[in-house]
Formats: C-alpha cells, structure tokens, sequence
C-alpha cells in the first residue's frame, strides 16, 4: 500500500482574552458586573475604582436625529476581531440636563425566564433558520412547567401564515428542544418526560427496560406500591422491580422546577430613556457602575523605571487598559442596540404596550450590523427605564399576531391581562369570551391561544377566578 503525505489548509478562528472578556462583560447584569470589577479591583493594585459616569459616553442620542452608530461585529460562531474597540463620543441633543434620582426607581422586581433560556441555546447551535423559528413559537406554547399539551393540529392554526410547517418538521422540533436545558422541554405529557429522564441514567438496561413497562402500563400498580404484582406481571425478580420503582421516584415530575421557576430579583435599569424638547432620548444609567482609573503612582514607576518589580507591573497595566475598553465596548454596545429597538418600537414610549410592533433579533442585528448572538447577550437581563415602567430590552421582542403581522403578541397578552384585571369577579371572562372581545377589536387569534397567553401570565382559569 502506497502512501501519501497530503496538506490540507484550514482556517481556525479562536477567541482572544480581550475578546471574551468583552463577550462576557456584555452577557453580565449591571450588578454582576460591579462584584467583578470589584473583585478584579481588589488583585490588581493598578486599579482605583471610582463611582460615576463615563465622561466619554456621558451623552444620550436622540432617537431618528442620527444614524445608528457602525460598531464593530462580535460573534461567537465566527470570532470576529474587535479590533482596538475605539471608543466615540455619543451624539447629545442636551440630555445632560436631565437629572435622575435612582433611588427609588432603580429597583425593580424582574422573573427569570426559562423561554429565554432556551432561544439563547437556539442562536448559540447549529440550529438552522426555520427550525429556529419553529422551535422558538413551540417554546411560547409549552405551559409554566415545560410540557407541550397542545397537538400539531390545534398549533397549525395558529402557525405563521408565511410558513409551511409539516408534522415532520413539529417532531424534529421538538426533539431539539427536549435536549436543549433544562432538559425534557416540550414533552406532551409526565409519562414522556419520565422517559427521557430514565434514558439519561446510568441504571441497567434490564432496570430502564422494567421502568419503560411500567410506566406504560402499570401506573396504578406503581402507585400503590405493588411491587409484588409488578415483579410477577413483568415476569421479573421483585428486587428489580423494586429498583425500577425507586428510579422512577426520583425522577423529576416536570421540565420546569427549581433553580428554571420564576423568582423574583431586584435589578437597577442599565438605560434611561426620557424625553426633551419633543424628542425621545436614550442614555446610559452608569451613574452606579465604577469608573476604572489607573493608579498613577504605579504608571510612573513603569515609565521610569525598569526593574523586575516594573515588569510585573506592565502586566497589571495592560490588564486595566483591556477592562476600561470592554467597559467602553459594553456601554457602545449597549446604546447601540436599545436606539435600534426604540427605532422600531418608538411609539410604545407614547402610548405603552399598544404601540409595540412585532420585532425578533434578526432585524436588530441586521440595523445595528451585530450578531444576534451579541443582540442577545446585549438584551438578556438588561433593563431601560421609561415612563411606563421598567422593562427588560427583550420585553420588545415579540411574534406577530393575525395575517396582516402588525399586532404583537406582548400587546395581546397586555390586552388580555387588562381584559381580566377589569372583570366583574362574580361573572369572570371565560376563554372564548376573552377571544370573542378581541375580535370585536380586530386581533383574531384562537381560543387555545387566549388561554396559553393567560397561562403564560399565570392567570387562572375561569372558574377559579370567580368569587362568590
């Protein structure tokens, strides 16, 4: 046999240091970023944290009076260089005469989201465009506790009328998101998610095998402990049984539990939008974020001196240069991105969640020429202030609603929140009443629809609102 030595050229792209501690700054909240700073502060004797703004990005950009500022892209598929993250002075239209007094609207009570979660794991893998769109309207239609109730049939109706999604295309689907974390998402029903969950063990196969049987057929024997009766219908030892049992037991009862359930937490808002002299404005709320300043007794030293101590120091030197630039790069970053949603999505500062306009983080990179992967990190756990309350950036994201696509989803479920806030309690709205006022007011969507978007505000049925 013959051999032969062949070359092949490949192309590797690899992230920096500077690059992902950029990528991480950006993905932190503020107040996570304030403990790492100052735990950074605290190793590196070249830093002096000072509380204030940034005086180069002090200034606030008016919305629509200029162009949307050409930062450079980062991505995590593609690694793209930063470059030397140059920092410019954002546009003011005189928003620094606007004074802010935090301390009573800073905090806000937010909820995790689990949805969230799982579209970030859809931008970050390889998961194609139309499986990604498809995934993401099935992640919205599982309930507060990850199953997926709803058939194909009953979704179809309510699918996007631009796309052609086959049964095909709803399994395959689907499986993503059962491996997508938390695990199991979009199961149909209890018995499946136990499934999935026994697959993952490292229990035997006989052991796997006898829970599959059980759960199939023998959950009244399984739930009054008839271990016995198990053993002999499945014709196996009844220690194996037994065993089966107790794998069964410590199984989870839903996708959604624990560290993935909604709790409540307390965030200060990263931007402040306001409006002068008729035009809308957004600025960065950096007041409470420390400023990093180089300790200037330790700078002269390396300039004038060469030493070993001086070389050790050049180290520290370069490590607070890199910070005060992935600051800089996560302010621009942050600006950048809420201009090109409120671009979109103006009309909500006017006249609140009615005035919101379906939006996904496509167009957004496509205005702000960045990643969605960065649009992502940019929005997720980043709050803005405005007169209508304080809002997470992804609040502005939302599918479209009915055939024309002009009504957001988060507008329909307000809608619908308000429909409810303002019932007679003796004579609570029902789901097909709820569907039947919408439609007087031109939004058609489905009754399941209704009662999803209820259950998503965890808004109790009917009947169980009724006060007698």
């Amino acid at each position: 046999m013959r051999q032969q030595l062949v070359t092949r050229q490949t192309q590797n792209l690899s992230l920096t240091p500077e690059l992902r501690q950029s990528l991480r700054f950006l993905g932190l909240a503020t107040n996570e970023l304030i403990e790492e700073l100052k735990d950074i502060a605290l190793e590196n004797p070249l830093i002096d944290l000072e509380q204030g703004s940034n005086p180069e990005l002090e200034g606030g950009a008016a919305i629509g009076e200029h162009e949307a500022t050409n930062l450079e892209q980062s991505t995590y598929a593609e690694a793209a260089v930063l470059g030397d993250y140059t920092s410019h002075k954002m546009s003011s239209s005189g928003d620094n005469e606007f004074s802010y007094d935090g301390s009573n609207s800073d905090y806000i009570a937010s909820h995790s989201d689990f949805r969230d979660h799982l579209k970030e794991q859809l931008i970050s893998n390889n998961t194609s465009n139309k499986d990604r769109e498809f995934c993401s309207y099935l992640i919205d239609c599982v309930n507060e506790d990850g199953f997926l109730k709803e058939s194909f049939e009953d979704l179809s109706s309510n699918f996007p009328k631009n796309q052609h999604w086959k049964y095909s295309d709803f399994e395959r689907c689907r499986s993503i998101l059962i491996n997508l974390e938390p695990s199991g998402i979009g199961s149909i029903d209890l018995v499946e998610y136990l499934k999935i969950q026994i697959e993952k063990t490292r229990s035997r196969a006989i052991i796997k095998n006898i829970s599959y049987a059980i759960l199939a057929k023998h959950l009244i024997l399984l739930a009054s402990f008839n271990y016995k009766k198990i053993a002999q219908t499945l014709e196996c030892e009844l220690a194996e049984a037994e065993e089966a049992a107790k794998l069964i037991s410590n199984l989870s009862p839903k996708p959604v539990s624990g560290e993935w359930e909604d709790h409540a937490k307390y965030v200060k808002p990263d931007l402040i939008a306001e409006k002068f002299n008729s035009k809308w404005s957004i600025r960065l709320n950096d007041e409470h974020i420390p400023r990093i300043r180089v300790n200037q007794e330790y700078a002269h030293l390396i300039q004038h001196e060469k030493t070993e101590k001086t070389s050790s120091l050049k180290n520290y030197l370069k490590q607070a240069r890199n910070i005060q630039r992935s600051i800089n790069q996560r302010h621009e970053t942050l600006l950048t991105v809420a201009r090109e949603i409120f671009k979109v999505q103006l009309p909500f500062l006017d006249d609140g969640p009615k005035g919101l306009v379906p939006l996904n983080l496509q167009a957004i990179s496509e205005a702000a020429e960045l990643h969605e992967s960065t649009i992502s990190r940019a929005t997720s756990g980043k709050y803005i202030s405005t007169p209508r309350g304080t809002f997470e950036l992804k609040y502005f994201f939302s599918n479209s609603i009915g055939d024309t696509g002009e009504t957001s989803s988060t507008h329909v479920k307000d809608v619908i929140k308000k429909m409810i806030r303002s019932e007679n309690p003796k004579k609570p709205l029902s789901d097909s009443k709820i569907q039947e006022l919408l439609s007087a007011t031109g939004i058609e969507i489905a009754r399941r629809t209704v009662a999803k978007y209820r259950e998503n505000q965890k808004i109790l049925p009917s009947q169980m609102r009724k006060k007698i």
